[in-house]
């Protein structure tokens, strides 16, 4: 063969760009896009999140699923198919099914996370276009943020027995998620280092794992050097244990563990679905109504990104004060007004009427 056919023939191979991709495996790109996700700094968490929805979706498509697939019809078709459903978490295998529909912002997270992946395929040179940019997620309904009163904070917080190891453990970890308005997965990963409650403060690592700085008040200082000092030792599997809250086996507190504790001490109180987010929403909003601080230090506590969320929480504490100050409503006042007595007329007296004969 001459030299030069042979330049000619290896001049023809495709370079990546023009590789036809389009039958490329559903899972293969699952797989890239997690070890994407993973190296590109997101949190265990969110990369369990996207990973989680991609499956999912997968499922939806088919065994012989491939990049092909993943077009504007057929992920309006699964959510049109999750709608329409009336069991919840159907073949999901990480979490057990029942009934009832899913929720609006639960259908919005997966549109969302479908349009990032879809993102990522385009910037990743799998497709020429962003083919789900045009997708527009479904309207999330917006429900009243439902906060604890003092007397349920009260009666759960008292339903806990704190001189023996787990009522010690789960007062510490509800008293300072009312305190500190962590999230679930936060108070989890919160390690003995970062505890620095002696010091008046946690260092807790957020989403995108980024770090801030939370004042504890004194009550929850207390519970927790309670836990700290006289019971964690007995939970103790191995001696270089980071995390603060331990499981019964010695091993990180899992944030299922933790909203399956959250929810039974509730029903001992007597509060129906209660769940570690009501916590936030509870702390946020007391914030606010007892003038503890501005939105942006709120911001900055929450660890939120913006003030959207923030902004739900100013108007739910406009009306929780409302409610607390008890204002009468316009027609109270109209009927809790005195009205004027009206006088009292005098009949006249009739002169006789005299006859003329």
């Amino acid at each position: 063969m001459n030299p030069k056919e042979g330049r000619s023939i290896m001049a023809k191979k495709q370079s990546w760009t023009d590789m036809d991709k389009s039958r490329t495996p559903f899972p293969e790109l699952r797989r890239a896009y997690r070890f994407y996700n993973e190296t590109s700094g997101k949190s265990p968490l969110t990369v369990k999140w996207y990973d989680e929805r991609l499956e999912l979706f997968e499922r939806f498509l088919g065994d012989d699923a491939t990049l092909a697939e993943v077009t504007v019809q057929n992920v309006r078709a699964y959510i049109a198919e999750l709608q329409c459903r009336t069991e919840r978490h159907t073949h999901n295998r990480f979490v057990k099914n029942k009934e009832g529909t899913l929720s609006s912002s639960y259908i919005n997270g997966f549109a969302r996370s479908l349009r990032a992946f879809s993102s990522w395929l385009y910037e990743d040179g799998y497709t020429d276009t962003n083919v789900l940019k045009v997708l527009k997620p479904p309207k999330v309904t917006q429900k009243v943020i439902e906060v604890l009163t003092d007397a349920q904070i009260g009666k759960l917080l008292g339903s806990f027995d704190r001189n023996e190891p787990y009522g010690a453990r789960n007062h510490a970890i509800v008293i300072t998620l009312l305190d500190c308005g962590l999230r679930a997965s936060e108070i989890c990963e919160l390690t003995l280092a970062n505890a620095r409650f002696d010091e008046g403060f946690l260092k807790v690592r957020g989403k995108g794992d980024k770090e801030r700085l939370v004042p504890v008040g004194q009550a929850a200082q207390a519970s927790l050097a309670t836990w700290r000092d006289r019971f964690r030792r007995q939970f103790v599997a191995e001696e270089d244990a980071p995390w603060l809250f331990l499981s019964a086996s010695g091993q990180r507190l899992a944030v299922d563990t933790l909203e399956q504790m959250v929810k039974k001490a509730g029903e001992k109180a007597d509060i129906t679905g209660l769940h570690p987010h009501r916590f936030r929403h509870t702390f946020a909003t007391r914030f606010l109504t007892e003038n503890l601080g501005d939105t942006f230090q709120l911001q900055q506590l929450l660890g939120h990104t913006s003030l959207e969320m923030v902004r739900r929480y100013v108007s739910l504490a406009s009306m929780e004060k409302v409610i607390i100050e008890r204002r009468a409503s316009s027609i109270d006042r109209l009927l809790s007004t005195p009205r004027p007595q009206a006088r009292r007329v005098q009949p006249r007296r009739l002169r006789p009427i005299r006859l003329v004969h």
